[in-house]
């Protein structure tokens, strides 16, 4: 494999070799076919998609003696506040993550960039707090963006001695610990990609690694402090590993029935949300601690995807990065059904390999 100071994308190259290595070389890949995105057109292709206006829309025809001050009411709620809602998106090629109003069916730009430069990031994360977390392949730092409003500075970077970090995962990103997977380790060239258990307070400190996890992806940390990782083997077979509290040796969990390796999240019941990038497809798993139930899937994706996450209100959306097409795909979720909503790509470039995409606020786990 390549030495520690390469930076890999998890995602098209990634995907590329390991196709080349689980067929011998002679094998190939169709994409999927995808809504056309043109320009900047809505990719709904022959999805109807009913939509609300945003009570703004309305807002002008109002009278100025008959509009409230402060906070605008909508039927007795306060209208909310854009800044602290949307979703952000990340480019592995890209200097920059953007910052998008939620609900950007109509494909809008981006609302906010976040005021810090980036180097090849893949599977960017939201906390509980609202906090982003960048874990940036480039720079082996893991940056952490002031939360709750979108788009806000630096609040901590945080140096990842470890390995190249391509995902993360924290209820607290500035008070407590961060999983954050490493696609390799830097103990040497090819070595086994692992999970650096990290904090603000106090650096990187631990770094949890199993023979299954030859090559990470994703990695998820539950509310009570269990972390998963979802890999590949050294054979290219499918992986995901539990490590009870975040510590020890971990155990190869059973039941699991992912062709590929990708993005994990977890949502409001508990569940762990994975992405296969391969097929590409969704499955949706109960326990794996570690004996897995398969809850629902495979669910198709449109295109190729390695990482995506929840939204918080209702836990019913999923994003995904869609890395061939450069958009994002916004599917509508429950634990035993995935449906295509709408994609949007104003801003994006499929030259930039799109990976992240993580939804402020995110799924309660």
């Amino acid at each position: 494999m390549q030495s520690s100071d390469v930076k890999r994308a998890v995602g098209a190259a990634a995907i590329a070799a390991m196709l080349a290595a689980c067929s011998g070389g002679g094998g190939s890949q169709v994409a999927p076919t995808s809504p056309t995105m043109g320009g900047n057109a809505v990719g709904l292709g022959h999805h109807t998609f009913h939509f609300k206006p945003h009570w703004s829309a309305y807002a002008s025809l109002i009278p100025e003696m008959l509009r409230p001050h402060g906070p605008m009411l909508l039927k007795g709620k306060v209208a909310p506040d854009i800044q602290r809602r949307g979703l952000y998106a990340s480019e592995f090629s890209g200097t920059s993550i953007l910052g998008y109003k939620k609900g950007n069916a109509l494909n809008p730009g981006p609302i906010c960039t976040v005021p810090f430069s980036v180097e090849s990031p893949n599977g960017i994360a939201v906390d509980g707090a609202g906090n982003l977390i960048d874990p940036d392949g480039g720079t082996h730092t893991i940056i952490i963006g002031q939360g709750p409003n979108m788009c806000g500075a630096t609040a901590a970077t945080i140096a990842d001695p470890f390995g190249q970090p391509a995902d993360a995962s924290s209820a607290d990103a500035l008070n407590g610990p961060i999983a954050v997977g490493n696609i390799f380790d830097n103990s040497s060239a090819g070595s086994n990609g692992s999970i650096s258990v990290c904090s603000v307070a106090a650096g990187c400190t631990v770094n949890l690694t199993n023979p299954a996890m030859f090559e990470l992806a994703g990695v998820a940390m539950d509310n009570s402090g269990n972390c998963w990782g979802d890999g590949i083997d050294p054979s290219g077979l499918a992986t995901l590993t539990y490590f009870a509290g975040c510590s020890g040796g971990g155990v190869q969990a059973t039941g699991f029935v992912n062709s590929s390796f990708g993005g994990i999240d977890i949502d409001a019941s508990g569940n762990l949300v994975t992405i296969d990038g391969f097929a590409p497809a969704v499955y949706v798993y109960s326990g794996c601690n570690p004996a897995c139930t398969l809850v629902g899937g495979p669910f198709p994706l449109i295109g190729d995807a390695i990482f995506g996450h929840l939204n918080s209100k209702f836990n019913n959306k999923l994003a995904t990065g869609n890395f061939v097409n450069g958009q994002i795909d916004i599917y509508r979720y429950t634990p035993t059904s995935l449906t295509y909503a709408y994609s949007f790509n104003n801003g994006l470039s499929p030259s930039l390999d799109v990976e992240g995409a993580a939804y402020n606020k995110r799924s309660p786990q």
